[in-house]
């Protein structure tokens, strides 16, 4: 990618970020440079890929769950060391693709949580005697009587959406106001006048596609975002198990010439395996000032129309490809809510629909999530997590922001769509970004980059290796759609659905 681009880029993004600075760019650092911590036989071109040690595993998930649970394990500890043997690791796992779909802005309990009152799943027991979310055919929505304090004397329960697009508050002080030590219940009176929009819901028919795959294939009640936070650090822990301290939307000023970032593509090429970072707006790893800027990562950027759906129909997808919508201009496909969410469900539904009629289907494996809630209110307060080093919050002017990264953000919504895919199941184990990076790790065979991916549990549960039950990609005829009053409310136009080139 030529120079005035890349800057471009990184102008796009700084405004992105309420006008974050990135550090300079000079020149000389968009040439080719070795991936942090690359093995390379100096003065050739020689390269020596990271294999995983040869390490015999004796201990299950009985013996290693609780240690994960305590935060025993650190950045650098291999998949083989902290997870049990039932779990397959490597060649064992029949995945060859990884693809990543990360959206914005989009809470469970907003999203999929009609999937109990519309009649997809069954509600948890919680009668004398019952065993509450127990079952893979139950799911936690939520429960009758769910409200907020609306700030007058009154309560707001969910209600659906008749605003279409509009803003709600979610920075770190505002989510740590709507978690209030777990009561979540300022959602509504942090969003005040209008708060009650925190409560708004979308259903089967705003998202038929997105509630067909949840019934059809596996879907997670117990999958938070990484942090309670924005885009940004939730996005960086997608990529690098941390934020680097980063608790707002600024660049990761650690990410320079003389000392890297680590991050999954580093660490994937560090191994020798291909990667592949696809969107129609600004790319996710241009966040890295420095590893984004080099000649070497640009190689690994793709659109998603003509790059991304070329590569699924030919079955030349990389090792791992990571897509996000495009959050700029009228044809925005990265569904916060201030966009709508059937432009970038349509986009999510064409990727998924091309896989079904390729080879690649067979062998590969789709991970649909939400970088974080967006201020949008769920039940379900965000769990303990291990934090995943030193690093303290601060925002883009180092100033300390009050709290720690022992907690993940609210539960977004998590979707795993591969023949291998457990059939209308539902996990309830706690999840959060970074163990889709510790499912990366275990089949490609890396090392933990920071203590949360360490100690994270990767959601093998929501797969049946041995008998897969969609080898067939299923016929699913819901179709998402976008009524013509909305986008004109809006403003917003349909995103293309043909290759440009």
């Amino acid at each position: 990618m030529p120079v005035a681009r890349t800057l471009a880029f990184l102008s796009s993004l700084s405004l992105l970020a309420c006008n974050a600075t990135p550090p300079p760019v000079d020149a000389g650092d968009l040439e080719d440079a070795p991936a942090p911590d690359a093995t390379h036989d100096v003065g050739s071109d020689a390269f020596v890929p990271l294999l995983p040690p040869d390490i015999t595993r004796t201990m299950t998930e009985a013996q290693l769950a609780p240690q994960r649970a305590g935060c025993t394990f650190q950045a650098g500890a291999w998949p083989a060391e902290t997870l049990g043997t039932e779990i397959p690791l490597g060649d064992d796992i029949p995945i060859d693709h990884v693809i990543v779909i990360v959206q914005e802005n989009r809470s469970f309990d907003h999203y999929l949580g009609r999937l109990v009152a519309q009649g997809y799943y069954d509600a948890g027991d919680f009668s004398e005697g019952g065993s509450g979310f127990s079952h893979s055919d139950q799911l936690d929505g939520p429960p009758p009587g769910w409200s907020n304090p609306d700030g007058a004397g009154g309560t707001v329960v969910p209600h659906p959406d008749d605003a279409y697009c509009y803003g709600v508050n979610h920075g770190w002080n505002d989510m740590h106001q709507d978690w209030h030590d777990g009561a979540n219940d300022q959602f509504v009176i942090n969003n005040n006048p209008g708060g009650a929009r925190s409560f708004f819901y979308e259903d089967d028919t705003v998202i038929p596609f997105y509630y067909a795959l949840a019934s059809t294939f596996a879907v997670g009640d117990r999958y938070f975002c990484s942090v309670m936070t924005s885009t940004w650090p939730n996005r960086f822990y997608t990529m690098a198990a941390t934020s680097f301290g980063i608790g707002d939307n600024s660049f990761d000023l650690l990410d320079t010439r003389d000392h890297p970032s680590n991050n999954v593509f580093a660490e994937l090429e560090r191994a020798g395996h291909t990667w592949g970072d696809y969107t129609d707006g600004p790319h996710q790893v241009l966040f890295f000032p420095y590893f984004g800027a080099m000649r070497a990562t640009q190689a690994h950027f793709g659109d998603v129309h003509c790059d991304l759906l070329g590569a699924i129909r030919d079955d030349t997808l990389p090792d791992v490809a990571y897509m996000m919508g495009d959050e700029v201009g009228g044809q925005t496909t990265d569904e916060g809510p201030s966009a709508l969410p059937g432009i970038g469900g349509a986009l999510v539904e064409t990727i998924l629909r091309t896989l079904f009629a390729s080879p690649a289907w067979a062998h590969t494996a789709v991970f649909i999530t939400y970088d974080e809630n967006g201020g949008l209110a769920d039940h379900v307060p965000p769990a303990p997590a291990c934090e995943p080093d030193a690093l303290t919050p601060h925002d883009g002017h180092g100033v300390a922001l009050e709290g720690r990264f022992d907690h993940t953000g609210f539960r977004v919504p998590f979707i795993v769509v591969s023949p291998y895919t457990r059939p209308h199941f539902v996990s309830h184990v706690v999840h959060d970004h970074t163990s889709i990076v510790r499912f990366i790790e275990a089949r490609f065979g890396l090392p933990a980059m920071t203590a949360r991916d360490a100690n994270a549990t990767p959601p093998m549960e929501m797969f049946d290796f041995e008998h897969p039950a969609f080898m067939t990609p299923p016929n699913i005829t819901a179709h998402t759609v976008v009524p013509d009053a909305v986008l004109t409310q809006c403003g917003q136009t349909l995103a293309p659905t043909t290759c440009a080139h």
